[in-house]
């Protein structure tokens, strides 16, 4: 029997939640069923090395001084040349539009789309679809989201049919990211502190839009309370020297570590005694609350996007409006202080990952959808 050909289109494999999410569907797809492909309109970034050797990539087609205009071709010649029985673009943005056209003139018989970005209140009525790419809507076999929250909100805002919008949570590979102790050397060896340090994780791109500074302001006042407490900011981006600059300035300079882009997150997750945000805007379902979850560390994070869907509040840690610094620091403080909660948050957050939130709960979902279009396409989600 003929394997069912998957191609999946994005910009560039670069180190984020989406980007991670693509790794793991695309490897975790059943290899005896299904020959997979991952088509990337700019460079190849490096989580392309994440992907097991049965997934094909091929990057760069927007190179050179026309490559917007003659990636659109660059493409349809490869689609046409191997035939996919689906084509899945992730996120919005080039691939959206030039793999979603690409796909249409090559005769691709399904076309999805998976959209996870998720407005926040600053951003009602903000098109996620975008002029030209609303235009094209017509093409999808249907769209893919990753919490409810985004599919009302393509449906009430955007005039997507929700009969043709299917949810599929995010997962986390629960084998990788486990409870346990850290393997040595640990991060407190690294740091130079004793060990069993309390430890206040943010895992997260230094964007704008994730408003570390908010963190920051939370950890000098969690500091007051709790002054053994230290703070790991795992990523990198445009806001670090400014946010150097924060931690200097409000004399935390010394229990605030940026740890810079890591590979090493399972480790630094099993020695946090919390993992937090700080966004007040746009999430979605962020992949790092749910390596937290898989880790067994309580998550401390904004009531905003799908974050209530993942993080049980009162249960696996605690939820607080977006903004309110006062309260991430509150809650953080409560979690320091009562060991026995602590446990508790700790034990369910593993439970809630494993019952919900696997990778192979995520995978299945993605293949199952793609098996009833491909026999029946005009299959309909039951809204």
């Amino acid at each position: 029997m003929a394997k069912v050909k998957v191609v999946f289109v994005t910009t560039s494999m670069i180190v984020g939640g989406l980007e991670k999410v693509l790794v793991d569907v695309a490897n975790g797809m059943d290899s005896s069923r299904y020959e997979v492909s991952v088509l990337l309109t700019k460079l190849p970034g490096p989580l392309a090395d994440d992907f097991l050797g049965h997934v094909q990539v091929v990057s760069e087609f927007r190179r050179g001084i026309f490559g917007s205009f003659l990636g659109l071709f660059r493409m349809m010649s490869w689609m046409r040349r191997h035939r996919p029985d689906c084509v899945f673009t992730v996120g919005d943005g080039d691939k959206f539009f030039l793999g979603r056209l690409a796909a249409k003139w090559a005769r691709v018989p399904v076309i999805l789309s998976g959209l996870h970005t998720t407005p926040g209140p600053e951003h009602v009525g903000r098109s996620i679809l975008g002029r030209w790419n609303k235009h094209l809507m017509g093409l999808n076999s249907g769209v893919v989201t990753v919490t409810s929250h985004l599919k009302e909100y393509l449906s009430e805002v955007e005039g997507y049919p929700k009969e043709k919008t299917w949810v599929i949570a995010n997962g986390t590979d629960t084998d990788r990211f486990t409870p346990g102790s850290p393997a040595p050397p640990s991060i407190w060896n690294e740091l130079g502190l004793p060990d069993g340090t309390p430890l206040i994780s943010i895992v997260a791109a230094l964007r704008k839009e994730k408003r570390h500074d908010l963190f920051l302001e939370a950890a000098a006042l969690t500091r007051k309370e709790i002054p053994a407490a230290h703070f790991l900011v795992v990523g990198g981006g445009p806001s670090l020297d400014a946010l150097k600059d924060q931690a200097r300035i409000a004399g935390i300079d010394s229990s605030v570590h940026f740890l810079g882009p890591r590979h090493d997150i399972p480790n630094i997750l099993r020695a946090s005694y919390a993992a937090c945000l700080s966004s007040t805007d746009v999430e979605s379902a962020p992949i790092c609350m749910l390596e937290a979850l898989a880790s067994g560390v309580p998550q401390v994070a904004p009531a905003i996007g799908g974050i209530p869907g993942i993080v049980a509040d009162g249960e696996t840690g605690f939820l607080y409006p977006a903004g309110d610094v006062a309260a991430l620091s509150r809650h953080l403080v409560t979690l320091l202080g009562d060991a026995e909660l602590h446990q508790k948050f700790r034990r369910a957050s593993r439970q809630r990952a494993l019952a919900y939130f696997s990778v192979i709960h995520m995978v299945r979902g993605h293949e199952d959808l793609i098996d009833a279009l491909l026999e029946n396409p005009d299959y309909r989600c039951i809204t």
